[in-house]
């Protein structure tokens, strides 16, 4: 993903900014990633599958190579890469 997309930028930048806001015990803070999921998702649906098929490659990093989640993930992903 060298030549990432505009797009894709900012919806790395919505991933992280939730993963961080996860970890916080400020209930503000908490409440915020309410805000931030509603911007991914927005953010998301403006993706073509070809840039979804990308963010899954990420998604299927995060687990491990026998569970389910990791095969659903792999599917998707050569489903929307594979494309035409």
């Amino acid at each position: 993903m060298e030549h990432e997309s505009a797009e894709l930028r900012v919806v790395h930048t919505l991933i992280d900014k939730q993963r961080k806001l996860l970890g916080s015990t400020d209930l503000a803070e908490r409440l915020h990633i309410l805000w931030i999921a509603a911007l991914l998702d927005k953010r998301l649906s403006q993706c073509t599958d070809r840039q979804i098929g990308e963010l899954l490659v990420l998604v299927e990093d995060r687990f491990a190579i026998f569970e389910p989640e990791f095969g659903i993930c792999h599917h998707a992903k050569r489903r929307l890469l594979l494309r035409p």
